[in-house]
């Protein structure tokens, strides 16, 4: 069989292919081994073999759990897509893909995500744009109006992990696609990097007054700019001291980058709105398991609302349908039915989903069709979200 998972003595190559394709891990290959050695293990690996037996192509499959209408969701991530030249454009890498689904079907991963090199070409396997990022470069001076301190702001330290990721889960509940955390992702992904140079991560948690955890600022400093990785508050008043935090710098930066959730509206508070804001495409989402994806999801408690729905899905046939789609209480009842009131693919299906797109945009753009009372129910049972992941793969 040309598609197995590698094996042990197999990791070598694999990180050869890897760093075919991927030119910078050749400024870090001892990193690489090392974080292969630590966190990938061999049934995260699909290999591709020719007949001499040769591993030429691979894809990992990572482990994670996401929050998708506050509630936890098992999801495959995508990653380290890779094959040797000689063997491109022979479908190996769609093979692998394919067979990538049937595995994390298997394995209870409902949903998958990835970042792609290009979206066209894992389109064609049913995987969508689910994520936007807002990215912010702000003058330090525009920051001027935060120079008064409030609350208390310390470095953080390992006892500071369970009030990060309270702060975090808290976010996280009202983000859909966001990576729950546990204390390796915390401290060896967040709050450190496997793969990190020689500019440090800095980590600082603000208290209120009473001395409540109220949020946290996680950034490098290099070459007179601070560049946050991750910024995340409860409210206004957590806000103003981390924004005073980042004033407090004005000697050593000159400006300050932030890349956010699209939901973030900054700018607003700011004396001066005129900075450099884009609005850039991020990772892509799937629906692996569409029966069990929708009866694991969470949902607006105060809805009652039902339609049917029939989804394209030449990658993953057993997504078809039609489904007869009931929520209720918070809860989804599935099952299959002879006739459907909506139609879609399994790309506009996975936006609505995930809120990245409501029904009734993804019908007025023609992604979606059926009848209104179906496209008006399936909004109120996927309502949007300001989708958001922080942790790449």
């Amino acid at each position: 069989m040309p598609i197995r998972f590698v094996s042990d003595a197999d990791f070598a190559r694999v990180q050869y292919i890897a760093t075919y394709c991927f030119p910078w891990l050749h400024q870090a290959q001892d990193k690489m081994a090392a974080y292969a050695q630590k966190y990938i293990k061999p049934e995260y690996v699909l290999g591709y073999y020719d007949d001499a037996d040769i591993l030429m192509a691979a894809i990992q499959m990572l482990p994670f759990r996401i929050m998708v209408g506050g509630v936890p969701l098992n999801m495959g991530g995508i990653a380290m897509v890779s094959s040797m030249p000689e063997g491109r454009h022979g479908g190996r890498i769609a093979d692998l893909l394919k067979k990538s689904l049937e595995v994390m079907r298997e394995r209870g991963q409902v949903v998958s995500m990835l970042g792609p090199f290009s979206f066209e070409f894992y389109r064609k396997y049913g995987w969508e744009l689910g994520f936007d990022r807002m990215d912010y470069v702000i003058p330090v001076e525009h920051l001027k109006a935060f120079n008064h301190k409030t609350g208390k702001i310390t470095a953080v330290t390992e006892e500071d992990i369970d009030a990060l990721n309270d702060i975090y889960t808290a976010y996280a509940k009202k983000h859909n696609g966001c990576v729950i955390r546990d204390r390796t992702l915390w401290t060896d992904f967040v709050l450190d990097d496997p793969f990190a140079d020689e500019y440090k991560k800095y980590s600082y948690l603000w208290h209120y007054d009473s001395g409540e955890p109220g949020g946290y600022i996680i950034y490098t400093i290099r070459d007179g700019k601070m560049n946050i990785y991750e910024m995340i508050y409860k409210g206004m008043k957590a806000l103003e001291g981390l924004l005073w935090f980042i004033y407090a710098h004005e000697a050593q930066i000159e400006q300050a980058k932030w890349s956010t959730a699209v939901d973030e509206r900054l700018h607003v508070l700011l004396p001066n709105p005129r900075v450099d804001m884009k609005l850039t495409p991020g990772m892509m989402f799937r629906v692996v398991d569409v029966n069990k994806a929708l009866i694991e999801r969470g949902y607006p408690d105060d809805i009652d609302e039902e339609f049917s729905i029939r989804i394209t899905d030449t990658s993953a046939p057993w997504n078809e349908g039609p489904w007869h789609v009931h929520i209720a209480g918070g809860r989804a009842q599935i099952e299959r039915t002879d006739t459907a009131s909506l139609s879609c693919d399994i790309q506009a299906f996975s936006q609505m989903f995930l809120g990245y797109m409501p029904a009734e945009r993804l019908a007025a753009i023609g992604r979606i069709e059926g009848e209104a009372s179906a496209i008006s129910a399936a909004s109120k049972a996927f309502p949007p979200s300001a989708t958001f992941n922080n942790n790449g793969f």
